[in-house]
C-alpha cells in the first residue's frame, strides 16, 4: 500500500514475520514497515520494532521515532478494549472468549458490504473453484504432484460451494449483515451441524469466508447484567492465490489505486486531527487496517514535506508582490513609481 516505500518481505525475519501474518497485516504493509526500519538506522535514531510500527503493539513514549506527526498520533492511539469474556446469562450458557458485543465499533468496522455486481463476480469464482478443484483432485489421482495452493483447492466441495453461494445472496439482501445461525444454514443448505461447521472451517481456511463472535449484553434492575451468545457475524472475499488458479485474477487499475490511497491518507489526517478519546473511538480494531491508516498518514506527510521543499528550492519563481512593500517603495522614492507605468 505505499506506494513510495517499496521492497520485498524475503529480508524480513522468519519469525516476525509469520507473527504478523498470523495477526492479519498484509505483506505488502509489512515490507513498507521493514523498510522503514531500514530508514530509521540509516538516520541513526532509535529503531521501532515491526510491531509497533504495524500497530499490533502500543507505542511507548520512550521511543524517539522519525515518524512524522500524523502516523505517531495514529501509532499512539491504544486499541479499544476487548471483553475476552463476557457475563453469564440466567440461562447459565457461558459467553466464548474473543466475542465482540453487538452494537459496538468493532461491530460495524467488520460489516463488508457487496453489490449485485460483486455477488455476481463472486458466485461465478465459486463455480470456478470448484470446477477447478474437481479437476486438480483427478490430476492428483492420475499421479500429478499438485502444489500447496492447488492441494487447498480440491477442499473446496459441492457443500462449500452451496453454502457460500446462499451466503453471498445474504450479504447483497442484507447490506453486509449476514448473521444466520448453525440452524438457519442447516435450513438453506440441507446439511447436519457437523457438515455446517466443516464447511465453515474449509472456507475460512481458503480464506474466502470469515467471522466475529458475538454476544448480546442486557443489564435492568431485576436480573442485572447478563451476556448470552449470538449468531457469527460473516464476510467473503476472493483471494488473490485463487484468483489465479482460476484465471479470474486481475490487478487494480492504477486509478483506482491511486483513489484508494488518497482516500486512506484523507482518512488518516481526519483521525489524527481528532481527540485522543474519539480518536479511539474511531480507530479500528483489525490489525491490518490499523497498519494501513498509520502508513497512511506517513505516505501523507512525507508527500507534504518534499513538496514544501520543492517549493521552497525553486529558485526560477519570483515571489508574490506585497502590495504594502511596493506603497512604501513608492513613497520613499517617487521617481520609481513615476517611472513605472
Amino acid at each position: 500500500m505505499l506506494h513510495t516505500l517499496q521492497t520485498g518481505v524475503a529480508q524480513v525475519p522468519a519469525g516476525a514475520l509469520a507473527e504478523l501474518r498470523a495477526h492479519g497485516v498484509a505483506d505488502d504493509d509489512i515490507a513498507a514497515a521493514y523498510t522503514l526500519q531500514e530508514q530509521q538506522r540509516a538516520c541513526g535514531v532509535t529503531v521501532l520494532p515491526l510491531a509497533v510500527i504495524c500497530g499490533l503493539k502500543p507505542f511507548q513514549p520512550g521511543f524517539k521515532s522519525s515518524l512524522s506527526r500524523t502516523a505517531s498520533r495514529l501509532l499512539g492511539t491504544k486499541p479499544r478494549a476487548q471483553v475476552s469474556r463476557g457475563g453469564t446469562h440466567i440461562t447459565r450458557r457461558p459467553v466464548w472468549a474473543g466475542s465482540v458485543r453487538t452494537g459496538e465499533a468493532a461491530e460495524h468496522d467488520f460489516v463488508r458490504s457487496i453489490s449485485a455486481d460483486q455477488r455476481r463476480a463472486l458466485s461465478r469464482a465459486c463455480y470456478l473453484t470448484f470446477e477447478r478443484g474437481r479437476d486438480l483432485a483427478a490430476q492428483a489421482r492420475a499421479g500429478r504432484e499438485l502444489t500447496a495452493d492447488e492441494a487447498k483447492l480440491t477442499l473446496f466441495t459441492r457443500s462449500c460451494r452451496d453454502m457460500m453461494l446462499r451466503i453471498l445472496d445474504e450479504l447483497q439482501y442484507r447490506k453486509g449483515w449476514c448473521n444466520p445461525s448453525y440452524e438457519t444454514l442447516m435450513r438453506w443448505t440441507g446439511l447436519g451441524r457437523r457438515a455446517v461447521k466443516y464447511c465453515l472451517d474449509r472456507l475460512r481456511d481458503l480464506g474466502l469466508l470469515e467471522w466475529i463472535r458475538r454476544y448480546i449484553y442486557t443489564r435492568d434492575s431485576e436480573q442485572g447484567a447478563r451476556s448470552e451468545q449470538t449468531s457469527n457475524l460473516y464476510r467473503c472475499q476472493l483471494p488473490n492465490w485463487i484468483g489465479k488458479l482460476i484465471g479470474l485474477f486481475a490487478p487494480v487499475p492504477d486509478d483506482e489505486e491511486q483513489r484508494r490511497a488518497d482516500s486512506l491518507e484523507q482518512h488518516a489526517e481526519m483521525l489524527a486531527s481528532t481527540g485522543a478519546v474519539e480518536r479511539r473511538r474511531l480507530m479500528p480494531q483489525d490489525a491490518a487496517q490499523r497498519a494501513a491508516l498509520i502508513l497512511a498518514g506517513e505516505r501523507a506527510e512525507q508527500r507534504r514535506e518534499s513538496e514544501r521543499l520543492t517549493r521552497e528550492c525553486n529558485q526560477c519563481t519570483p515571489p508574490h508582490p506585497n502590495k504594502y512593500i511596493l506603497r512604501e517603495e513608492k513613497r520613499s522614492c517617487p521617481s520609481r513609481a513615476t517611472s513605472q507605468p
